[in-house]
């Protein structure tokens, strides 16, 4: 998939190695013309494994650009091939499954724990089917919708709005319509686009008594998140819902900056980061996107701006004398440099994580998928700048780098948030190492599994037991209502009363 994927899940396994434990990485192709460039650590053991049915890779980040860089109706033709697309990537599944070679590569392994990523579901049947004894759940990112469906984990629309919302949890009476509409759609959604059609895979391959794809899931022993609890957006969770997020993002992780940065940071009063992530490239980025960003960096002649441009020979002679373009940007070391000001971002979660664990101020426009709705959680922590990108024009950009740079209320919120989470009682690392050594001796952890699981939506919701109550006010509202009409003609009247004589000398 994205790097930022693959990175994240790099990251988890170099952790694992670090503490010792044997790890192999099944890189699986899902597009052609796709092969993320990451160096993994030599300990790490890497197998790639072909599925692709010819999606052209290259093809598809051009549709997403121009639907995350315009504002465009869900009936657009591209948008539309890029949805028929998704719903053709259970073909790579079918592919996983036939390869016979793998799948007794995976087995004859005897691994005594797997991590699979929860974009995609044949993982699971993976796992199960090559009797993996117990697995854990990896997001990329924070819980998503269908994890906490199946899961047990309640995300009342009221204010946990859909992953794919443009919406903070505070939302208007017309965003609560619009959440409680995308929770039911989204639950249909993944389920017809993916799971099933994955579950028809595996039991054309290996019979029809193959468990469901749903029933595996929900019973998941452990979900690792990318995230935090002291930043996420706060929400119901449970016990098996572990927050691992920002590995590899600490101090001790930045690196010495090679020349061609460190000499234009040497000169800088301070430095901003720009970067757009790799399925929403800035070289696709609309003429008058890119005009109205160079016009305001040249606004602020003493900082440097680092842009992350895949083909910076296409604009290098339009960017002014401090702004630098790479096709790769050490992110992580320049955002931890003391002179970092800033970052501009696409909001991918990656990158809103970079800055909280930096201490910078971030500048967030998203464009597609959980983005917008990322682009918002830096500016509900008092640290980031949401520019909307049907905002976006000469004056908004200005403006908001004024305050990404100047703003000093922006960086002391950042540099709190980057000391709660250096303070956390206890590290991610900790928590991804010894939860999962605690599993892999364990292997099932039923006893973290709420029985809400096992209800139906009837009886989850109590709609049988609300049924019954509303039935039985409403027959009492109606013999009570009956019985005053009947006695509504009854007289009462009042007579004087004599109050004895005995009493008299106490009232006086």
């Amino acid at each position: 998939m994205a790097n930022s994927q693959v990175l994240w899940n790099k990251r988890v396994g170099e952790e694992l190695a670090n503490a010792g434990h044997d790890v192999t990485i099944y890189m699986m192709r899902f597009f052609d013309n796709t092969n993320p460039k990451l160096a993994f650590d030599p300990r790490i053991r890497v197998v790639h494994v072909n599925g692709s049915f010819g999606l052209d890779g290259e093809q598809m980040v051009k549709d997403q650009a121009y639907f995350s860089f315009n504002d465009v109706s869900f009936f657009d033709p591209v948008v539309q091939r890029s949805f028929a697309a998704f719903g053709e990537m259970y073909k790579s599944c079918a592919i996983f499954v036939k390869n016979k070679e793998f799948l007794a590569e995976v087995e004859n392994s005897k691994y005594d724990l797997a991590f699979t990523h929860m974009y995609n579901f044949c993982g699971v049947g993976i796992i199960h089917k090559t009797k993996i004894p117990t697995w854990i759940w990896l997001s990329s990112g924070g819980l998503m919708d269908n994890v906490a469906e199946v899961m047990g984990v309640p995300l009342p629309p009221s204010y946990c709005p859909p992953m794919i919302m443009d919406s903070a949890d505070s939302m208007t009476f017309f965003e609560r319509i619009k959440s409680f509409i995308g929770h039911i759609l989204f639950k249909y959604y993944w389920r017809s686009m993916t799971v099933d059609k994955e579950t028809a895979v595996f039991k054309a391959e290996f019979g029809e008594d193959f468990p469901d794809l749903v029933e595996l899931i929900t019973k998941a022993p452990l979900v690792m998140l990318n995230s935090n609890e002291l930043y996420d957006t706060p929400h119901p969770t449970l016990a098996k819902i572990v927050y691992i997020g920002g590995l590899a993002m600490k101090q001790k992780d930045a690196k010495h900056l090679k020349e061609e940065f460190a000499s234009r940071v040497e000169k800088a009063r301070g430095i901003v980061v720009m970067t757009f992530g790799s399925y929403s490239p800035m070289y696709l980025m609309p003429d008058h996107w890119k005009e109205a960003y160079f016009n305001a960096f040249a606004q602020f002649p003493d900082v440097q701006f680092f842009l992350r441009y895949e083909k910076p020979e296409e604009i290098t002679d339009r960017l002014p004398p401090n702004a630098y373009a790479a096709k790769w940007l050490p992110q992580t070391d320049l955002l931890l440099h003391p002179k970092s000001l800033g970052l501009i971002s696409h909001a991918g979660y990656n990158s809103v994580q970079d800055s909280l664990h930096a201490g910078v101020p971030i500048l967030t426009t998203g464009l597609m998928g959980d983005q917008p709705k990322n682009a918002r959680l830096p500016e509900r922590l008092g640290m980031g700048v949401n520019l909307p990108k049907t905002e976006l024009n000469k004056e908004s950009v200005l403006e908001a780098i004024r305050r990404l740079v100047e703003d000093k209320s922006l960086k002391e919120n950042a540099e709190r948030m980057k000391t709660m989470i250096a303070t956390r009682p206890v590290s991610s690392e900790t928590l991804l190492v010894r939860w999962t050594e605690f599993l892999a001796e364990h292997k099932t952890l039923d006893n973290l599994v709420p029985y809400g699981t096992k209800l139906s939506f009837f009886v989850y919701h109590s709609l049988d037991v609300i049924a019954l109550l509303t039935a039985v006010s409403s027959l009492l509202l109606v013999i009570l209502t009956r019985l005053r009409s009947k006695h509504s003609s009854i007289a009462v009247e009042w007579r004087p009363v004599r109050v004895p004589s005995i009493f008299k000398r106490y009232w006086k």
